[in-house]
């Protein structure tokens, strides 16, 4: 394995050195009191932007592992497959393997 040449902070799994300074100014601006102010600028400014919004959050949220409907109840995300022994039909029966040419 080739040691690490990097100059700072170890590189591929996890930069130490950027998570230490995420770390570090997350928790300033948190201590600043300046978060309030922060969230009434992100706040959606007419009925069509807050519409918007909304939205994209539950494309996000459809997307999300775990409960289904999200927190909040709302729309269902993907089906979670269920789970089957390898080999056993739903009918009760064990089907033939298909044959793939060039195999």
């Amino acid at each position: 394995m080739k040691p690490n040449t990097s100059k700072s902070g170890i590189q591929g799994e996890g930069n130490y050195d950027s998570a230490k300074k995420y770390d570090e100014e997350t928790r300033a601006f948190a201590e600043s009191g300046k978060v309030e102010q922060a969230a009434r600028a992100a706040a959606p400014r007419n009925a069509q932007e807050q519409e918007d919004m909304q939205r994209a959050e539950r494309e996000g949220r459809s997307h999300a592992k775990g409960d289904p409907k999200g927190e909040r109840g709302e729309e269902p995300g993907r089906p979670k497959p269920t789970k089957e022994a390898p080999g056993k039909h739903p009918d009760g029966r064990n089907p033939i393997p298909e044959k793939v040419p060039g195999r």
